[in-house]
């Protein structure tokens, strides 16, 4: 992805707020385990909804703030 669209992506996430972003990214299964039975399977490391601002908020949006398993990726 270029860098350029890192700003569309800032004013998107900031106009949808927190809220709706991290229920997308709950529905998307992120922060979670994904259930598929192999050793060492991670939840990812998402920012505590609860604690962030707009500084975490918009890099969340571009996907600097989430970290998520090859498996995330592909279920």
């Amino acid at each position: 992805m270029s860098t350029q669209s890192n700003p569309g992506f800032v004013d998107l996430g900031l106009k949808l707020g927190k809220d709706v972003l991290f229920d997308y990214i709950d529905k998307f299964g992120f922060g979670s385990v994904t259930g598929v039975d192999l050793n060492g399977e991670a939840n990812g490391i998402l920012f505590d909804k609860d604690k962030i601002g707009d500084l975490e908020l918009a890099t969340t949006a571009f996907g600097q703030g989430v970290s998520v398993t090859p498996i995330h990726l592909t279920v």
